[in-house]
C-alpha cells in the first residue's frame, strides 16, 4: 500500500514539474509579447504625432486636405417640363 501511495506521488511530482516548464515558457512568451506591445504603441503615438503635426502645418499653410484649390459650382437652373419641351 506504500509502495502504491509512493508511486502515485512520484508520477505527480514528475506531472508538477512538467507544468511549472509550461508555466516557464508561457512567462516567457507573455514577456515578449508585452514588449511587442509597447513598442506598438509607441510606434502608433509617434505616427499619431507626425500627423497631427502635419494636419496642423495644412492648416497653419491654409491647405486644404486633398492639396486642391476649392471650386465653387454654379447652381443648375432647373427647367419647367413645358421649357423643356417646347424650348426657350
Amino acid at each position: 500500500m506504500i509502495a502504491m501511495l509512493q508511486g502515485e506521488l512520484d508520477r505527480k511530482s514528475e506531472q508538477l514539474a512538467v507544468k511549472d516548464k509550461q508555466i516557464e515558457e508561457l512567462n516567457a512568451r507573455l514577456a515578449e509579447v508585452s514588449s511587442a506591445l509597447v513598442t506598438a504603441q509607441q510606434t502608433a503615438a509617434a505616427a499619431q504625432a507626425l500627423h497631427a503635426g502635419t494636419m496642423h502645418q495644412q492648416l497653419l499653410s491654409g491647405k486644404s486636405g486633398a492639396d486642391q484649390p476649392e471650386r465653387e459650382t454654379e447652381p443648375v437652373q432647373k427647367r419647367s417640363w413645358f421649357s423643356r419641351f417646347f424650348g426657350d
